[in-house]
């Protein structure tokens, strides 16, 4: 499963968590914008958290909303700036 989001101003690196609804967990680290998960189990619902940092500190997303699109089995996620 590939992860993508918008960057976030002075983010360095990004750590994606993916928690399946039976406790099966991934993480991803990436500098880009773009997390690819190789071990994400069939058959599982995942949760999938992105947190920007840059040198200094963690960014806090503020506003989270998340929007399934079962139609092509994405989702669109949006915070605010």
């Amino acid at each position: 499963v590939t992860v993508s989001w918008e960057p976030s101003l002075g983010a360095i690196v990004y750590d994606v968590f993916a928690q399946g609804n039976a406790g099966y967990a991934s993480t991803c680290n990436s500098t880009e914008t773009t997390c690819t998960f190789q071990d994400l189990l069939c058959g599982l619902t995942y949760s999938i958290t992105v947190s920007a940092s840059d040198d200094t500190c963690p960014c806090v997303a503020q506003q989270v909303e998340a929007v399934m699109v079962c139609s092509n089995d994405t989702g669109v996620v949006s915070w605010e700036e």
